[in-house]
């Protein structure tokens, strides 16, 4: 859909994330957040095609997700230290299937909803180093 961010993102039409794509795979791509959306290792892992949310996925993207969505936390957890890793998918900013998935390490004084209304962000390098990293345990 040529007026939607992901899918001008996914067609090269705007910035390339951080590091690029960590993952792709026939349904779903996997990238870092821009530094200024949050903490390091903040992940989004986005639809290829277009639709709105869960009901509308087919059968085979809703059965390959919880396989990438595994990927996810077994990379963060190997190279961020992540005591949990907070799952959020509100979908109104850019209306085509994506969600957030955000390392919370054990230092991180807040938790549950204080840690995710605080201000984060990190380090663009650190953001490409680490997309780097990623890419191996996610194969």
């Amino acid at each position: 859909m040529e007026t939607c961010f992901i899918c001008r993102k996914h067609n090269g039409q705007e910035a390339t994330p951080p590091g690029g794509y960590i993952y792709e795979d026939d349904h779903w791509m996997i990238c870092h957040a821009p530094a200024n959306l949050g903490p390091l290792g903040t992940l989004f892992i986005e639809s290829k095609r277009h639709f709105l949310d869960y009901a509308e996925m087919t059968d085979e993207e809703s059965i390959t997700l919880g396989k990438v969505m595994k990927k996810i936390y077994y990379a963060l957890r190997l190279h961020t230290d992540a005591e949990r890793i907070y799952q959020v998918t509100l979908i109104d900013g850019v209306p085509h299937f994506h969600s957030w998935f955000i390392p919370r390490r054990k230092d991180d004084t807040e938790r549950g909803m204080k840690f995710l209304a605080r201000d984060n962000s990190c380090n663009e390098e650190d953001a490409i180093e680490l997309a780097n990293k990623l890419r191996e345990p996610m194969r």
